[in-house]
C-alpha cells in the first residue's frame, strides 16, 4: 500500500494524539500492518519485523487535561503552574499548561539549549556583535560591540542574572542575527515537540506574537538536563565574569543569580531539595520561574509557575506545589 503526505500527515496526528490522551509511560502504539517494508515513504527507518513503533513522547509527561486534584492552591493571582515528575514520567500538577503566555526571561531556555547545541568548545573567544537594546528597565550587564568573552561566561551571564545583551550576543554569534536565531528557536522547539511556542527574539523582552506555555517550557528545560555544565550553572549562586574590551582592557565582573532560593531569601520546600532553575519577569508576563528539584531519594521534578501577580505570590506557589504535590 501506497501511502499519500495527507495520509503521512493523518497518522503522524493520530501517534501524536495517542501521546497526549495516553500520558506517561507508555512507550510504544500497535500498528496496523505487521511491517512497513512496503511503505517506503511512510517509513522514516527500517522497522525490519517490528508491530509497534515509540511513540514520539514515551520518555516525556503529558497529560492532555488539567490536573488539580491533588492540591488547593489557588489559581486566582496566576496564569499556570505545573509539576512534572521525571522519572516517574508524570504530571502531577497542571493548571493551563498548553495556554500561550509571555515567557520574559525563560525564553532563554531556547537560547541556552540552542547555544550548547551548536557551540561545543564552550570556552571559545567570541567578538560580541551589536547588542544594543534600549527598552526602559532592561536587564544588561553591559556587553559592548567588539567585547571579547568565552562561551560559558555568556551562559552564566544569560542564566543567572539573565541579562538580555548576553542572550543576544549567544543569538548574533551563533545564526548571525537575531531574527535568524529566531527561526533557529522556532524549528527546534517544533523538532521538540513544542508546538504551542513562538518567539520572536532570544532574550524574552516583550513582543506580540512572543510566546510559549508552561509545557513546551518543561520540554526545553528537560533537553537541558542533558548538559552537566547546565545544572553547573543553575546552582550558582555568583560567577566571576573576566572578558577584553574592545579597546583591550580587562574587566571582572560578578554575575549573580536571580533565584531567591539560592540566595538564601526566601525559605525552601520542606518536601525537595532545590536544584536551580531560570527566573523571568516582565509587565506583559508577571512573575514567572522553572525550578528543578530533586526529593531525598533523589527522584527529579520540574516545577514551572507563570505569570504570578508578585515575587512573595511566585515563590509562594512553588512551596505550596511542591510540599502539597509531590
Amino acid at each position: 500500500m501506497k501511502w499519500s503526505t495527507n495520509s503521512k500527515k493523518l497518522a503522524a496526528a493520530f501517534l501524536t494524539a495517542a501521546v497526549f490522551i495516553s500520558g506517561c509511560g507508555n512507550d510504544s502504539v500497535p500498528l496496523s500492518y505487521g511491517t512497513l517494508d512496503n511503505n517506503p515513504d511512510f517509513a522514516l527507518e527500517d522497522l525490519g519485523d517490528q508491530t509497534t513503533i515509540p511513540l514520539f513522547a514515551h520518555e516525556l509527561c503529558a497529560a492532555a487535561t488539567d490536573v488539580t486534584e491533588k492540591s488547593g492552591i489557588s489559581t486566582g493571582a496566576l496564569n499556570s503552574a505545573c509539576v512534572y515528575d521525571l522519572s516517574g514520567k508524570k504530571v502531577l500538577y497542571s493548571y493551563n499548561a498548553n495556554e500561550h503566555l509571555s515567557p520574559a526571561s525563560l525564553t532563554k531556555l531556547m537560547t541556552v539549549l540552542l547555544a550548547f547545541e551548536n557551540c561545543p568548545d564552550l570556552d571559545q573567544k567570541i567578538s560580541v556583535g551589536d547588542v544594543t537594546i534600549r527598552e526602559n528597565g532592561a536587564q544588561l550587564f553591559g556587553l559592548k560591540e567588539g567585547d571579547r568573552i568565552s562561551i560559558r561566561d555568556l551562559l552564566y551571564i544569560t542564566l543567572l542574572p539573565s541579562a538580555n545583551d548576553a542572550a543576544l550576543a549567544l543569538a548574533i554569534y551563533i545564526a548571525g542575527s537575531e531574527e535568524a536565531f529566531a527561526d533557529m528557536m522556532n524549528e527546534r522547539a517544533l523538532k521538540m515537540g513544542a508546538t504551542n511556542t513562538h518567539f520572536l527574539n532570544p532574550h524574552g523582552l516583550t513582543q506580540e506574537g512572543h510566546y510559549t506555555c508552561a509545557y513546551d517550557l518543561y520540554l526545553m528545560f528537560n533537553e537541558l538536563l542533558k548538559y552537566p555544565e547546565f545544572l553547573d550553572i543553575i546552582q550558582t549562586q555568583s560567577q566571576t565574569i573576566e572578558y577584553t574590551s574592545a579597546d583591550g582592557s580587562l574587566n571582572s565582573k560578578d554575575a549573580k543569580t536571580t533565584n531567591q532560593y539560592l540566595k538564601g531569601g526566601i525559605d525552601t520546600p520542606r518536601t525537595v531539595s532545590v536544584i536551580g532553575g531560570k527566573t523571568g519577569s516582565t509587565s506583559a508576563a508577571g512573575k514567572c520561574m522553572i525550578l528543578y528539584a530533586t526529593s531525598p531519594a533523589g527522584k527529579p521534578y520540574i516545577v514551572v509557575v507563570m505569570g504570578a501577580e508578585d515575587v512573595d505570590t511566585l515563590y509562594k506557589t512553588i512551596n505550596n506545589l511542591c510540599n502539597d504535590v509531590i
